[in-house]
Formats: C-alpha cells, structure tokens, sequence
C-alpha cells in the first residue's frame, strides 16, 4: 500500500513549484531507476507494480531494490499508471533526493589539470532536449553541466526520462547568466556558441578549456552569451533540413569537439 501523504507528494513532485520545495526528484523507468541505483543516489522510497517483472532487465532491477531494504509500496499496474507521468509505466518508479551542486563549489578540471568541458544551456523549453544534452554530456565525458535562468528545470520528470538517469552521475548547476559568466571568467574558460551562423565545428581545434553554449529552440543564444563567447560554431548540413533541435545539434556539436 501507499499512504495519502506520499500519494500527494508525488503529486507535487509532477510540478516545478513542487520539486524545489521537496528537495526530491521523481524517477520513473526502469533504465533510469538502474542508473540511479548505479550511481549510489538517495533513494527515498520505490513504488513498482508486477509490470516491472515483465523483462529480465525489469526483474534484474526488481532484485537490486529488495536487495537494499528500500522501502517499497506494492500497486497494481493500473494504480501505477495512474500515478505516473508517463503514458506507458514500466512498473516502477523511485522518489530520489535532488543532486544539489552549487555553482561556487563546482570544480572543473582533475588534479592533473586536465582542461574543464562544459555544457551551458540557455532558455531550453523543451524537457526532451535538455535530457537528451544531458544524456549526451555524460557519453562524451562532459565535467559539468550549468542550466542557465529561463530553462525548464533540469529535474522535471519528463528530462530524467529524456536523460535517462544520466543527470545522477552528471554534475548539473543552476545559474543566473551574471553568476555564470563571471565564475566562467575567472575561471579563464572560453564560450563556445553553437549558432547555424558560425564557422564550421570541425576547422575549431580544442585548446584549453571551454563551456559549450546551446540556446533556446526558437530563438536561439541570448546576446550577451554570443557577445561574450570567443567563437561561433555550427554543423555542416548538406542536406535539404534547415536545422536541428538543440537537443539533436547540441550532441553532434559535443561529439565532434570531445572524440578528435
């Protein structure tokens, strides 16, 4: 059973207003509740259904939860789905503590020196697209990711589906653009500015460190960011497409910088 009080968390857990309150992310999908697992996150408490016995991986992670003495809440599948944000529940779902990194304290580069790689992310909409960045951030061995004040907030459910859990073992910060700016400054790291009107990505050559600026899916980078940023870079399209989603540009911008 599932008490009212956690019902009506969850709930509240669905809303942005609700989630800073909290303090608790709401992980859904057996993907991402596996990748929560794997990186040691805070997991307040599980709620699953027999659905998620209905594939190996779902049984496999079903083992790993009763494994660690979570406490877990047994529904049937239609009680599930009718907690759930998503439209095809996969049998479990996981009340997480929210990774706080603030920006002050985030650290960039290891102790050999290695140049930092970051993601910036300005006035992103989408959920989907900035899970996706997320997601991409962690394949590539980006160092952190900073949400910029006017995105959609990191957290929302529909980005940790999106990044599938990969935002538990990415460092994400959230900034105003004048705090982000001036902790890059000091810091000495250059601003890329992904814009269709910039130079080629595979003429830049990578030489210390750098923070990748991806704006908005209509209206692009503000302009104080393309202002303060040391080169515009954009994708070669052949093709007959006019763009990319910044979630889909944003990924193929990052591989080409971070596999030469």
């Amino acid at each position: 059973m599932l008490s009212k009080n956690r019902r009506q968390l969850i709930e509240r857990l669905k809303t942005r207003k609700g989630r800073p309150r909290e303090g608790l992310v709401l992980v859904e999908g057996v993907r991402a509740a596996a990748e929560v697992l794997a990186a040691g996150a805070d997991i307040r408490f599980v709620v699953r259904s027999p659905r998620l016995l209905d594939t190996e991986a779902g049984r496999t992670l079903a083992s790993s939860l009763l494994g660690l003495g979570l406490e877990t809440a047994e529904l049937a599948d239609a009680e599930l789905a009718e907690l759930s944000d998503t439209e095809q529940p996969q049998g479990v779902l996981c009340v997480c503590t929210e990774p706080s990194v603030d920006l002050a304290h985030l650290r960039t580069s290891s102790p050999t020196g290695t140049p930092a790689t970051l993601l910036l992310l300005d006035g992103l909409q989408d959920p989907g697209n900035l899970g996706t960045l997320v997601r991409a951030a962690r394949a590539f061995g980006v160092d952190a990711v900073i949400v910029l004040d006017g995105s959609v907030d990191p957290w929302n459910p529909k980005a940790v589906r999106a990044a599938a859990g990969a935002g538990f073992h990415t460092r994400i910060a959230r900034a105003p653009w004048a705090e982000a700016r001036q902790w890059l400054e000091e810091r000495h790291i250059e601003i890329l500015a992904a814009d269709p009107g910039g130079d080629d990505v595979r003429s830049f050559r990578v030489r210390g460190s750098w923070a990748l600026a991806v704006g908005n899916e209509g209206a692009g980078l503000r302009a104080d960011i393309v202002a303060a940023s040391t080169k515009r870079i954009a994708i070669p399209m052949p093709g007959k497409a006019e763009s990319l989603n910044a979630g889909v540009a944003g990924s193929i911008l990052l591989y080409s910088l971070l596999t030469r």
